[in-house]
């Protein structure tokens, strides 16, 4: 199994941050605080900040056997890499696919089945072709 980790867009993951530390900060700077009256919103306020935790912290890449495997937090799949028919470099601003399990803004959108797409980001994007071109040998890289 080859593992690849996300690469990741500063401005970007600086904001997830500071949204983090804000929801957890927020509760312990509210004023006239009645905490059996907070209690319900604490825990909405953690869970938010837990699930942009489990993102920032659990966004990899992984090729086992003949599948690509994603993860993003709670996001997560497998690809055949058999079905992959394309990769094309993403250096624009805005992506067009529906599913982004990445952190960096200049990733691959790998194009498999018929219409299907995903956005993904790993670090070394060079090796991480070259280790699906290994098994899919049939893949275009645009």
């Amino acid at each position: 199994m080859k593992k690849f980790y996300s690469d990741h867009h500063i401005p970007t993951v600086t904001m997830l941050w500071l949204i983090v530390v804000f929801l957890i900060a927020t509760p312990f700077f509210t004023p006239n605080q009645i905490w059996g009256e907070m209690f319900i919103p604490i825990i909405i306020v953690a869970l938010c900040a837990l699930l942009i935790l489990w993102i920032l912290l659990d966004t990899k890449y992984a090729i086992k056997n003949s599948f690509l495997h994603y993860t993003s937090g709670p996001i997560r799949g497998k690809i055949d890499i058999y079905k992959i028919n394309a990769i094309v470099h993403q250096k624009k601003w805005f992506v067009h696919s529906s599913l982004k399990p990445a952190l960096g803004s200049k990733g691959l959108v790998i194009k498999y089945g018929k219409f299907d797409d995903i956005y993904i980001s790993p670090k070394r994007k060079q090796e991480f072709i070259d280790a699906l071109l290994e098994i899919n040998p049939h893949i275009e890289i645009e």
